[in-house]
């Protein structure tokens, strides 16, 4: 229960936050009728690539994270934009990709401040790059559909509105990708605890221990030990496992 179910409600909950004050920003652009006319603004640029005005929505919210990025693409009517731009949002270097580039950078290149910064803006650079590919293809090019949004006169947001929107949006957000993490959380504890026999035991004999020394040839030229090897595995379902 410990280290099983409640280790992994915390790891949902420690990045919730985030999410929530997200939504809450995202929240007053929308509720003061300024997101209907960024996407309207957008529209101009983005058909340069293939998309619509549309999708710099999802890609705005898939800076903080990218699964409510990719969950607010439902509000793109046509199919094949709203394909392209799931894809593409991938590439939004996340909060959960920061870090990443901060600690590539910073061991492969300690001296030079500029490789960080431009890591991001590459992750950019490919959304563009990637959108026009994508449109060029049979499967889903074609025409982009006429952009048509009600644009809502601007106001003071309502913060009833507001915390509503965020906390609709967060518990969608935990739902969604809570329960993937808090399963993965429960059998990584079982596996790191019991061997093939079920009995309790260290780590270096547990079931994962076993399965990562099976998978460590295949890592080998990397250098990658067997506790490396196994976290590659979970970090398939999701990057925070």
């Amino acid at each position: 229960i410990l280290d099983g179910i409640i280790a992994g409600v915390g790891a949902v909950l420690g990045f919730v936050p985030q999410i929530f004050v997200l939504f809450i920003c995202l929240g007053i652009l929308e509720d003061s009728g300024y997101m209907s006319r960024v996407a309207f603004v957008m529209d101009r640029i983005f058909r340069r690539f293939g998309l619509s005005g549309k999708s710099f929505i999802p890609m705005l919210i898939a800076t903080g994270c990218g699964i409510p990025g990719v969950m607010a693409s439902r509000t793109i009517e046509n199919e094949r934009d709203r394909r392209i731009t799931i894809m593409v949002t991938t590439f939004m270097p996340c909060s959960a990709k920061l870090p990443i580039i901060a600690l590539v950078a910073g061991s492969l290149f300690p001296n030079n401040s500029l490789i960080a910064p431009s890591a991001y803006f590459v992750g950019i650079f490919t959304i563009v790059i990637s959108g026009i590919m994508l449109k060029k293809t049979k499967l889903l090019g074609g025409s982009v559909t006429p952009f048509i949004m009600e644009l809502p006169n601007y106001h003071m947001p309502k913060w009833s509105n507001v915390l509503r929107y965020a906390l609709d949006k967060g518990l969608s957000f935990i739902k969604r990708a809570g329960t993937i993490i808090l399963a993965m959380t429960i059998v990584l504890w079982f596996l790191t605890t019991f061997n093939f026999r079920l009995q309790v035991v260290d780590t270096e004999q547990s079931i994962l221990a076993g399965i990562g020394r099976v998978i460590m040839p295949i890592f080998a030229p990397l250098g990658f030990n067997w506790q490396i090897c196994i976290a590659l595995i979970p970090a398939m379902a999701a990057r925070e496992v």
